[in-house]
């Protein structure tokens, strides 16, 4: 029987916007949000908020997730890769006698993410080629050779300037980190012990509203609005 870890991270310190992670969002501690939507998706055997942070840890035991152990203080700076963050947990229940099969990463200002999705993600990660890592994604709109790039003289080219006069349909798809989930496996993440290498990630592709940037002041307060939206009853049929 497959057993899986959400771990969401969620550490005090931010920089762009203070204390984001347990900043009310649409009326209860942002980081919640995402971790409701793992909940009521049942597709998790454990779900882990990874914190260096009293008040994120209380707030997650009133949602019935306690934290079993608090994040290694080494990986609560700004300079932690969030890789290494998820590979030192999996090694830390490992430690502690609970083995995984698949982990998942869940970002805790995922606000649009839904329990169906992650049910979805699981699957096709797990029916798939597991050596693959699954990444959320959205499709950024403009086919990769019509992408621009500023040259030397501070004028925009595009990638492939060659390509330019040809039909979007006939170009290369790009898309972005949603900034939602990724989806591993355990035993590759044990390995893994330096976060930074590069990953031939398989795509989920995401609704381009999943991937909001939330960096500002005004992200947050259209991301807010727009989740208020979504979850009208009219959305909802």
């Amino acid at each position: 029987m497959t057993r899986r870890l959400a771990v969401i991270p969620a550490r005090g310190g931010s920089k762009r916007i203070p204390r984001k992670n347990i900043r009310d969002f649409a009326g209860k501690p942002a980081f919640t949000h995402v971790l409701g939507a793992a909940a009521e998706s049942e597709a998790f055997d454990v779900i882990h908020v990874s914190t260096d942070d009293a008040e994120i840890a209380q707030a997650a035991a009133l949602a019935g997730f306690p934290p079993g152990f608090d994040r290694d203080a080494k990986l609560a700076d700004d300079f932690a890769p969030i890789r290494d963050v998820v590979s030192w947990t999996v090694r830390e229940y490992a430690n502690r006698g609970e083995v995984f099969d698949t982990v998942a990463l869940l970002y805790a200002t995922a606000f649009f993410l839904t329990p169906e999705v992650l049910q979805t993600a699981c699957t096709v990660f797990e029916d798939g080629d597991r050596t693959r890592p699954l990444l959320g994604v959205v499709d950024i709109g403009t086919p990769l050779e019509k992408l621009f790039v500023e040259d030397e003289g501070g004028l925009l080219r595009t990638v492939d300037e060659t390509r330019f006069g040809d039909r979007t349909q006939d170009l290369t798809p790009a898309y972005r980190d949603a900034g939602a989930f990724g989806l591993f496996d355990a035993a590759a993440l044990i390995d893994d012990k330096g976060g930074r290498s590069a990953l031939r990630f398989r795509p989920f592709r995401l609704p381009p509203w999943t991937g909001l940037d939330i960096d500002t002041q005004e992200d947050w307060a259209f991301a807010e609005r727009l989740k208020t939206a979504l979850d009208a009853p009219q959305w909802k049929d």
